[in-house]
């Protein structure tokens, strides 16, 4: 029981280092506890079933923590309230990663595989976590750096599982320094890792120095973009009356207003659109050369859609989500968990099927990005849009509760910024609202939970800039040839052992 409560406090710590908290220090304390646990020879003779446990009360720690929010969205509403329990499953799916990698680490016996393989697996958990059932790449250990822009810019170079595997070795490098003294593992083994991972840190923050100083003079025009944070609360859209004075506050903000994009948040509009004429009231107030953008709910064919539009004074663009959220904006299995219809409703939104890119008359072209698509990294860019100037992401974090779920999704935004390469402008219902620029900077924003407009001058580079998207799967490459090294050197080491 003592070890179980020992990594249930670990995981909690760890959750620590994640938005927004960034108590990034103690990552060099916890994860060398967490190696030192797990070669523990008590730790060791117990059962494999004890260590898929163990690892399964660490990540319930830890995701309890970091998804603390995920159990709002069931409090907003008073029919919803008594199944708020479901959220829990979430966390517990996701800590099975842990469980299952904690029985994987159980097989090795040689503590320097050991050390290689802590940081392979981990990113392995975050890339099934993308990848299987529905996905949900929320929780990423390249989310720790999210709140330092120094550190950031490591993701336009390695990606986002490149950036958590750089970090997790970041962490567990004590470890070597120590068994290093200890002369637990070979010295000659120790060194050449040790001085690989200085040659790696060092080389890294040449990138980032690079980086950082270079691109600033390219040949740019500037965008006048406005940002409309409403922060009407989700209990307002089931009331006519408050969902008639959202739609004269908006209005009257695009009456008043002067800017080349004005940005309005997801289903800001309060209306149902059964068709795009009904926004010809807004196109008839609009100058020759301005743009808004606005969400709101369509129906098409007796199918409905989270619509991002792009509103001018001769067209009307529609962009529909393509990444719907489970149990949220539809119900898996609906046949077989119909009593889930007091929690999701009875009708679903359906998937757009549209490129991702839209284009504005003056030819600003921008990636449209609605709600939590922007944690699918590996879904956004394409060969159709690759070269956009902008990213354009509204959301609504009203579901998210005003603890850690709406910060943790600003900065998941921020990491897609640097991670592609482009200024992205982010509007959320009640905030936070912001404008990054390309090496993840916050320019300006309007806080949580706040009323305002924001002006920005927004830089469009003339000559699109590059991003490194396409090489970010060599990490693969690397995690499959560092997997199969420490899987030899433990075979080889246990015959020598028995030799």
């Amino acid at each position: 029981m003592k070890i179980l409560l020992k990594f249930i406090i670990l995981g909690f710590l760890s959750s620590l280092l994640f938005p927004p908290f960034f108590i990034l220090p103690i990552g060099l304390i916890i994860f060398p506890f967490l190696f030192f646990l797990l070669i523990d020879k008590e730790f060791q003779n117990k059962n494999k079933s004890f260590h898929f446990i163990s690892g399964l009360s660490y990540g319930i720690s830890m995701n309890f923590v970091v998804l603390i929010w995920i159990k709002e969205p069931f409090l907003i509403d008073q029919t919803t309230r008594n199944f708020y329990f479901v959220s829990y499953l979430l966390i517990f799916y996701c800590s099975i990663y842990y469980g299952l990698s904690f029985l994987i680490l159980s097989f090795i016996k040689n503590n320097f595989s050991k050390l290689i393989l802590i940081p392979i697996l981990f990113v392995v958990i975050e890339i099934l976590r993308e990848h299987l059932g529905y996905g949900f790449p929320w929780i990423t250990f390249a989310s720790i750096s999210s709140g330092n822009s120094f550190i950031l810019n490591l993701i336009y170079y390695f990606g986002t599982y490149g950036l958590s595997y750089f970090t997790l070795v970041i962490f567990l490098l004590p470890v070597a320094i120590i068994l290093f003294y200890k002369k637990d593992i070979k010295r000659i083994f120790l060194k050449i890792y040790l001085s690989v991972s200085l040659l790696i840190i060092l080389f890294c923050i040449v990138l980032i120095y690079f980086r950082l100083e270079n691109g600033n003079n390219l040949e740019k025009k500037l965008v006048d973009v406005s940002l409309a944070q409403l922060n009407f609360s989700l209990i307002d859209k089931i009331n006519n009356n408050e969902l008639n004075i959202k739609y004269e506050q908006i209005m009257e903000i695009i009456n008043q207003n002067n800017s080349d994009l004005l940005v309005f948040a997801e289903n800001d509009y309060p209306y149902l659109i059964s068709n795009l004429k009904e926004l010809d009231f807004i196109t008839s107030r609009l100058n020759k050369d301005q743009s808004i953008v606005i969400g709101g709910t369509k129906k098409d064919n007796l199918k409905f859609y989270n619509t991002f539009f792009l509103i001018e004074k001769n067209t009307i663009q529609d962009f529909d989500k393509i990444i719907l959220v489970p149990f949220g904006e539809f119900l898996p299995f609906r046949i077989f968990l119909n009593f889930f219809d007091k929690i999701v409703g009875s009708n679903d939104f359906s998937p757009g099927n549209k490129t991702r890119l839209i284009k504005t008359s003056n030819n600003l072209k921008m990636i449209p990005i609605i709600c939590y698509e922007i944690i699918f990294f590996n879904n956004l860019l394409n060969k159709y849009n690759n070269n956009s100037d902008i990213l354009i992401n509204i959301t609504n974090d009203s579901w998210f509760g005003d603890f850690s779920g709406p910060y943790q999704h600003f900065y998941l935004t921020r990491m897609r910024a640097t991670e592609f390469n482009k200024t992205l402008i982010r509007v959320s219902g009640n905030g936070i609202s912001a404008v990054i620029n390309n090496k993840g900077k916050v320019l300006d924003y309007i806080p949580l939970n706040k009323k305002g407009i924001k002006k920005f001058k927004i830089p469009i580079y003339l000559n699109s800039l590059p991003n490194l998207k396409n090489y970010h799967s060599l990490i693969f490459i690397l995690l499959f040839i560092l997997f199969i090294f420490a899987i030899v050197f433990n075979k080889k080491n246990n015959n020598e052992k028995l030799s």
